[in-house]
């Protein structure tokens, strides 16, 4: 019998059964036995394919628990899937965290038995992972299962080979078994190889979402993560103009930008500018000279930055009539001299859409070529790579060795090769884990779209509500995988957002701290508008979502503000109504910290208000934040130009008799405070 503890987990496996348990700190099982299983691809001998060991080890604060499969037979096998299963102890109370597999899948913790709107026929190969099974809730990647004080969270730590999952049984009575996948997708097995399998990483010690981040923390390190120091901020041409965009909207927009001043990075054009998902160097009416446009963001002192779906190709573009040789496939009888058809993508717009091969040598090559008149000939360097999924299709392709994620990497990679150093990458549209390492930031959640949502659409459909949702539940992401994305903040008065939904959208980016982009024409923003972005700059530069074990919307967000690392609490009503929040100061900040004088700063209305408690009612879909600030000599009380109440543009400030008095960018200045 074989132990591993770390903190408060027990992980046991026992060589005999092949079986491993978990329990807690008290010992309770929590879940077991794990029985370990492998499966033979369809030209495998039947039980050939066996587990060999499982070897345990500690890590992160959780046991890591390492499956080796090989093939006993006399003849080469391809390996199927193998599976952890196990039985748990969590009944009718329990939650389940479940992560969806690409950017817009639906991601949150809900109670057992329920699960997320079904996508529908057309949807359903961009935000599912197609070879998971349908029946059950599957969890990609990653999972959780909280219920009072028992919990487990549990995820893979590797992703650079295979599509993990965990597929979950369970119903109004509790969660009867787990599965934890990793599918080795016909993976070759010589007679008496062995393959070890990524680990499978558990922790039944800490809280959901310090779990999560605890894992999220292991696998950036080990996937290389990259993640860059400022989260990019700026302006994106697709929620006004759509793909009705021209050269000369660009151009107004750029000018009013500059007129204006707000501090933002990039200036982003969207799809529009091309004729064709796949003809991108094929531009549409209304755009004459790429290279003129990127040279004209560059010298207003904006970074240029352009969109393009780099493995995503509509059915009537040049490049399917020219190459229908250089897309993944359906599966075809081993003697049939054509390949099948292309994987179905999706549908999109009025055409169907299949993924490229990024296995095929020229497809790779096309894709360097492609980047590089993008990056080096136009000017653009700041990439948003979107519906990326594409590459990552099951199905069958040029080098039958590869994975169907080693094929979506090595797309990735030869963009990245091609885009150079400097280059930002930002991700859409991707499968989650298997991106790590590759991008500097990453989407993370459904379009945003000028409106809260649409009726009878599933959780990965555009719509504010969506992105909000996956904002929150995958905040732990932020700063280990990436820097996270939570789509465009949308202001015009003419959208279709009430202005709570505007307001709390941006309190949310602005606590969060990832990626700030704004997609509204310049024109059409009020003074209103233009304030609440301006308030959003600077962003914090992480948070924490509180209740991510116990609520589908998180209503509460704890950050750090800049400047002075003051506690900032976003505090949110998800809710369709009105609804009453309470804030306690003494929860952030005891009396006994130090003795210090502490007021309560409101960064919405930017003013002091009386504390410690402070009860707000909140539209539907509203928001309040507030701060808890030290009002000693030498401490930041608040800056009224941002949301959060701190800024890094202020410091050595003084709270005296109603004045503050601090040095802001270098110059002294005073401010009277006002009481609300």
């Amino acid at each position: 019998m074989n132990e591993r503890r770390a903190d408060g987990t027990a992980v046991t496996y026992d060589p005999d059964g092949r079986e491993v348990a978990v329990a807690d700190d008290a010992g309770d099982l929590l879940v077991g036995p794990l029985r370990a299983a492998a499966a033979d691809g369809a030209d495998g001998d039947d039980g050939a394919v066996r587990v060999a060991d499982v070897s345990l080890s500690t890590e992160a604060g959780g046991v890591a628990a390492t499956c080796s499969v090989e093939n006993a037979g006399d003849e080469p096998v391809r390996a199927g899937d193998v599976s952890i299963a196990f039985e748990t102890a969590f009944g009718a109370d329990a939650r389940v965290y479940r992560h969806g597999y690409q950017s817009w899948s639906s991601t949150g913790t809900l109670p057992v038995g329920e699960r997320f709107p079904p996508e529908n026929e057309d949807n359903a190969p961009m935000m599912n992972d197609l070879a998971a099974s349908t029946g059950d809730r599957v969890s990609s990647y990653l999972t959780g299962i909280v219920e009072g004080d028992r919990r487990v969270t549990a995820g893979f730590l590797d992703h650079d080979r295979y599509c993990t999952r965990f597929e979950i049984d369970d119903d109004p009575a509790g969660v009867a078994t787990v599965r934890a996948v990793c599918p080795l997708e016909g993976t070759r097995l010589a007679p008496g190889e062995r393959l070890s399998l990524p680990p499978l990483w558990v922790d039944a010690d800490r809280e959901l979402r310090d779990g999560l981040a605890a894992l999220a923390d292991r696998i950036g390190e080990r996937m290389d993560a990259r993640v860059p120091d400022a989260a990019p901020t700026g302006w994106c041409s697709w929620y006004h103009y759509f793909t009705d965009v021209t050269e000369g909207d660009i151009r107004e927009n750029l000018s009013e930008l500059r007129e204006w001043g707000i501090p933002v990075d990039v200036v982003q054009i969207d799809d529009g500018y091309m004729e064709a998902f796949g003809d991108w160097r094929s531009i549409a009416d209304g755009f004459e000279d790429m290279s003129a446009v990127a040279d004209d963001i560059a010298t207003a002192g904006y970074r240029p930055g352009l969109w393009l779906a780099p493995f995503y190709v509509e059915a009537g573009a040049d490049l399917s009539a020219d190459h229908p040789s250089w897309f993944v496939t359906e599966p075809t009888d081993g003697d049939a001299a054509e390949p099948g058809p292309p994987v179905d993508g999706g549908f999109r717009a009025g055409s169907a859409l299949y993924g490229l091969d990024t296995t095929h040598p020229a497809v790779l090559e096309w894709l360097r070529e492609t980047v590089s008149t993008v990056v080096d000939d136009w000017g653009f360097t700041y990439l948003k790579l979107d519906f990326l999924f594409a590459a990552a299709l099951p199905g069958e392709r040029y080098d039958p060795e590869a994975t169907r994620i080693e094929a979506y990497r090595r797309g990735v990679e030869a963009i990245a090769e091609a885009a150079g150093d400097d280059a930002f990458l930002l991700g859409c549209g991707a499968p989650m884990a298997p991106s790590v390492g590759l991008f500097d930031a990453m989407r993370v959640g459904p379009d945003t779209d000028p409106t809260w949502e649409t009726p009878g659409e599933s959780g990965s459909q555009p719509g504010l509500k969506n992105a909000v949702r996956n904002t929150l539940t995958r905040n732990y992401l932020h700063r280990r995988w990436w820097l996270n994305d939570p789509d465009c903040q949308l202001v015009r008065d003419t959208s279709d957002l009430t202005a709570a939904e505007r307001e709390s959208f941006a309190a949310l980016v602005a606590a969060t701290g990832g990626v700030n982009v704004f997609s509204d024409r310049l024109a059409e923003i009020g003074s209103d508008g233009r304030r609440l972005l301006e308030r959003s700059i600077p962003p914090a530069s992480d948070a924490a979502v509180a209740g991510l074990g116990a609520e589908r919307f998180p209503s509460r967000v704890v950050c750090e503000r800049p400047g002075d690392g003051a506690v900032t609490v976003a505090l949110f009503n998800w809710a369709d109504e009105l609804s009453t929040v309470r804030f306690d100061a003494r929860e952030h900040a005891p009396a006994a910290d130090s003795g210090s004088d502490r007021v309560v700063w409101d960064g919405l209305s930017g003013t002091v208000v009386d504390g410690p408690v402070v009860e707000r009612e909140l539209p539907a879909h509203g928001a309040a934040v507030f701060a808890v600030v030290p009002a000693d000599a030498g401490d930041l009380l608040g800056d009224a130009a941002t949301l959060t109440g701190g800024s890094d543009r202020a410091s050595g400030a003084t709270l005296r008799d109603g004045t503050l008095a601090a040095t802001v960018e270098g110059e002294a200045v005073t401010f009277a405070l006002d009481r609300e």
